[in-house]
């Protein structure tokens, strides 16, 4: 028998931590501290990321996990087709270009920046055979399908795309298709005829494809198992996969792939193949997912919305590492439920201070809370009640300023910790503004003073200096984020919401990207690179639970808040990845708090057992 030594070269190591790197896959050593034997081992999982911006089921472009796209293309209660294109960046996802024509059940491929959509079906129309080609910003008009068809299933890129089976006026079929970039040909056909098939190849779809599952045609209904693999001149039966499915996700190559989620009874199931036979993998988590397609490969894949009204997205990972997605989770309930208030520091060391009371007998409130991580606790009170104010800086050191008396306010407070100290006054009062930077380099932007305002101002740690360069969009109730040097003002509205995103560099204003929604009354925190915001809504009493990241250029979606509110504070200052969201209202005014922790990884350390 062949010793440890001999098969990996060296002797089991005493250790008494275990290794955080996870280039230790495989090898063993003891853990001197629990007195047991220790290995890094490879698992697969799928993991929550961040929803879509519009729950939908359609057709997935781009064959990465990190650069995906959803085209269109339906929802249910009720069911409307879609033209929009939402991308996906690894974080969340933004809105992209609009296509052309709004079609249900078109067929997607290729990556991106280089996608495309072919064919579908329009109600009074019928089959569709137009196709649109997506650049990563538009789409444009390619060249026309011989025939209408629905239910397609695409792989391969832009000027090299296969499309199998599908459903064409004289019913479901084993017509395939080639696309060179411009015009379509024949090719070998699949053969049994179906639909909504689960089509597999990459780059090299045009000569090594697998197509897998399906609908069978009428006489033989129900979920297929059969598996056919193109070898770039015909088609043969390999296989059957472990579950009979259809519109099911996919993603890999002819040799080795993934196809999951789909129609099936238990369609949470992902099945593997590895060139030769198919084992069951890692489940989904959502169950959701009647219709919805893939990308990625076999390490990395992704799923994405589904049927009915699935928002959710889902990445599969193959690795040494344990991923732990992000998410917002319950915390410690505030001891006076408040809105309008100043919020400042991050989800471990959290300050709010001032805001508006419950009715009845609701008024401006002076109280002064800080949150450890777990449970907030009354400080020493402001010296002027306030609320439509804002708070920058940290649990040691804020700086709270504006507002409403309820006249409206340009007084301004220190807070070291312990004490509220009054200092000069905002060159302008007014209320309802936003802010970033700290104590000693704050920034004050927009708000009513009484009329809505652009103005901007700067504070040195003593006094308020105006800066000449307004906000090119006036506005109230909006929020803000950064240092006073690099910051971002986003959303509020005036009369109505807006999506509208401005950065400021010390001096100047220029326009950011647009918000994915207008909101106004909500939350943030942040850098200008990384930025979220959270609550907040078109208009009260109208909330919504969808929270944006901003990373510099552009807003993508964040995993969403378990409570829709507004009028809601958070650190306006803290990483993106220890927000947190206390108070507001959502129909009536509250006290909880909703922590945000973004995505952690670490090695996937086990202890070897005798069995």
């Amino acid at each position: 028998m062949s010793t440890y030594r001999e098969i990996h070269g060296k002797a089991i190591k005493s250790l008494s931590t275990d290794p955080s790197d996870a280039n230790v896959a495989g090898q063993v050593w003891y853990n001197t501290a629990s007195n047991t034997f220790k290995s890094v081992v490879q698992s697969a999982a799928w993991v929550s990321s961040s929803n879509l911006g519009t729950a939908r089921y359609g057709t997935g472009i781009g064959q990465s996990q990190t650069a995906a796209a959803l085209v269109g293309i339906q929802r249910a209660s009720p069911i409307t087709r879609i033209g929009t294109t939402e991308e996906y960046n690894g974080s969340g996802w933004s809105t992209g270009g609009t296509l052309g024509t709004a079609r249900y059940r078109v067929a997607g491929a290729g990556t991106q920046t280089a996608g495309m959509g072919a064919g579908g079906y329009i109600p009074g129309s019928g089959l569709q055979s137009s196709v649109e080609e997506y650049d990563g910003s538009s789409w444009t008009g390619g060249g026309a399908m011989p025939s209408g068809v629905q239910f397609q299933s695409g792989s391969g890129p832009q000027t090299a795309a296969y499309y199998m089976s599908g459903n064409y006026p004289g019913g479901d079929t084993g017509v395939t298709l080639r696309y060179d970039g411009s015009s379509w040909s024949t090719g070998p056909s699949l053969n049994t005829g179906r639909r909504q098939s689960a089509a597999i190849g990459g780059a090299a779809a045009q000569t090594a494809a697998l197509v897998a599952g399906g609908y069978n045609p009428p006489g033989s209904p129900g979920d297929a198992t059969l598996v056919e693999q193109y070898d770039g001149s015909s088609w043969t039966a390999t296989s059957v996969l472990p579950l009979g499915v259809h519109a099911a996700g996919s993603s890999g190559i002819s040799t080795n792939a993934l196809v999951f989620g789909g129609s099936a009874p238990s369609y949470v199931k992902t099945m593997a193949w590895d060139g030769t036979s198919w084992s069951e993998s890692a489940n989904q988590a959502s169950n959701i997912r009647r219709v919805h397609n893939g990308g990625g490969g076999t390490d990395a894949a992704l799923g994405m919305g589904g049927s009915p009204g699935g928002a959710t997205t889902e990445e599969f990972s193959k690795s040494t590492n344990v991923i732990t997605a992000a998410a917002w989770a319950s915390g410690g309930a505030l001891n006076t439920a408040r809105l309008l208030y100043g919020g400042a520091g991050n989800k471990t060391e959290g300050l709010v201070a001032g805001g508006y009371s419950a009715p009845p007998g609701g008024t401006a409130q002076n109280l002064t809370e800080e949150y450890n991580g777990s449970s907030w606790t009354a400080q020493n009170t402001l010296g002027t009640a306030r609320y439509e104010n804002w708070l920058v800086g940290s649990q040691t050191a804020g700086l709270f300023f504006g507002g409403s008396e309820p006249s409206l306010s340009a007084k301004t407070e220190e807070y070291n910790g312990s004490t509220w100290a009054e200092q000069d006054d905002l060159n302008t009062a007014r209320k309802t503004l936003a802010g970033g930077g700290t104590q000693t380099a704050g920034l004050a932007f927009g708000g009513a003073a009484p009329s809505v305002t652009g103005a901007t101002e700067e504070y040195d740690g003593s006094s308020w200096s105006n800066n000449p360069n307004s906000m090119s969009t006036a506005r109230r109730y909006l929020q803000g984020f950064g240092i006073q040097t690099a910051a971002v003002a986003c959303g509020g509205g005036y009369p109505s919401a807006v999506t509208t995103t401005e950065e400021y560099d010390g001096s100047s204003w220029t326009s950011g990207g647009a918000m994915l929604v207008a909101k106004q009354r909500g939350g943030a925190g942040g850098i200008i690179t990384d930025g979220i915001a959270f609550g907040g809504g078109a208009s009260p009493p109208s909330a919504h639970a969808l929270v944006e990241g901003y990373d510099g250029t552009s807003w993508s979606t964040r995993p969403s808040t378990a409570t829709s509110l507004f009028n809601v504070g958070g650190g306006s200052n803290t990483t993106s990845t220890a927000a947190f969201m206390a108070g507001g209202r959502n129909g009536s005014y509250v006290t909880s708090t909703e922590e945000f922790s973004g995505e952690t990884t670490a090695v996937n350390v086990k202890t070897l057992t005798q069995s």
